[in-house]
């Protein structure tokens, strides 16, 4: 874990993973600005969540193709080059608004594949009795970025502007390049490029049924994207307004308190690693369990501060749950294979995760919010059954 290669992974991806979040500040606003409609802004998340789906189920195809280091490198540069291109119609004045969606989407497509090819990496560049402690250690830096980026963000649109702000965006993603450069050329075989191309796409999910334990792994992933979608900003911010009747402050201190529990679990696994490894086959269920609770408790609870502890225990256990499957996941298969599962997972939550927000909007207009968090426990509650099916395999390992 202290090698250079990880330390070029972990912070070039963290530089990256801050140009991101400053880059959607600045494009929500953007798009407000030119457009001054709600509908429009609400769309930028729909075009980078399809985006990005698109890009996982088609990330296989350049797994067999592409060395690993250039796929995120040559990622990272063609995000840059469009928002280059991003930022030329910004100066030219051109405020059609599906310019800049059009661009976003391309921008989103790339980064689809950063992710699982990040993931990837990790096996290669730490011992095996290292990776819970690597997944706990890159998850500290990616909740700290997104936690602290969003706020910067907003701080950095007051005084610089949309389209300074791109400009320091422009420059996070040249010095991410430069770091994603430096890691080692993983060794790759051309076997499977003689596939044809929709078998490929499939290698994915071929993967998937092949290793032990993964189809329960995938059934826990996709019930908690559905689940998840009740800690959506939107929701959240009616949870505030009509069960707690706080003012939206209190949606920021919810959120903040969430991402407190995620980063406490994530500085807890980095440096218990060792403990948490040797008994993941108890904290999985428990986990499990607790979030179900809390969330349950969370549905009906009409006190503010009783909120912001829920909500911190949730962020807290969930996590915790998170680097174990994380890490479950990157020890059942070899490594060269893991891109294309990582893939796979990629499109399925992200596309589960789309549908289910916005079905969400439509129960919204028929159940109650306690209700809706209601059904969202009783589906982290099911995901106990393919926990159940992973026990075996988790003691083994």
């Amino acid at each position: 874990m202290h090698s250079n290669a990880f330390r070029n992974l972990w912070f070039g991806q963290a530089l990256a993973n801050m140009g991101d979040v400053f880059y959607i500040v600045g494009l929500i606003s953007l798009v407000y600005t030119l457009t001054g409609s709600a509908v429009y802004m609400t769309s930028v998340p729909l075009v980078i969540t399809f985006s990005r789906f698109i890009s996982s189920m088609a990330a296989p195809l350049l797994l067999n193709r592409t060395q690993m280091r250039n796929l995120i490198a040559y990622s990272q540069m063609g995000k840059t080059f469009f928002l280059c291109l991003f930022l030329l119609l910004m100066v030219l004045n051109k405020e059609n608004v599906w310019f800049f969606l059009a661009c976003a989407s391309i921008i989103s497509f790339l980064d689809g594949w950063a992710l699982p090819a990040r993931n990837s990496y990790v096996p290669f560049l730490v011992r095996r009795e290292e990776l819970m402690g690597a997944n706990g250690f890159l998850s500290t830096v990616d909740q700290t970025i997104q936690f602290s980026s969003w706020a910067l963000g907003g701080i950095l649109l007051s005084f610089l502007h949309e389209t300074n702000l791109f400009i320091v965006v422009i420059v996070l993603f040249l010095a991410s390049t430069l770091y994603m450069l430096k890691l080692p050329v993983i060794p790759t075989t051309t076997l499977d490029v003689r596939k044809v191309w929709w078998q490929q796409l499939g290698e994915g999910w071929a993967e998937v049924r092949k290793r032990k334990g993964l189809v329960a792994v995938f059934w826990i992933y996709g019930m908690e994207s559905i689940s998840g979608t009740v800690w959506i900003a939107a929701v959240l911010y009616l949870y505030v307004d009509h069960q707690l009747q706080r003012g939206e402050e209190w949606w920021g201190f919810i959120n903040s308190s969430f991402f407190i529990g995620l980063v406490l679990a994530s500085i807890v696994i980095f440096k218990l690693h060792g403990i948490f490894s040797k008994h993941r086959h108890r904290w999985l269920p428990v986990c499990m369990v607790l979030t179900s609770a809390v969330t349950l408790v969370f549905a009906w609870n009409k006190i503010a501060l009783m909120a912001l502890v829920l909500s911190f225990v949730f962020g807290l256990f969930d996590q915790i749950k998170n680097v174990v499957l994380q890490t479950y996941l990157q020890e059942s298969a070899p490594p060269e294979d893991l891109g294309k599962i990582y893939a796979a997972q990629g499109a399925l939550t992200t596309l589960l995760f789309g549908l289910s927000s916005v079905g969400v909007g439509l129960l919204l207009e028929v159940f109650s919010i306690p209700i809706i968090f209601t059904f969202s426990a009783l589906l982290l509650l099911g995901t106990l059954f393919p926990v159940m099916a992973l026990q075996k395999n988790l003691r083994s390992l």
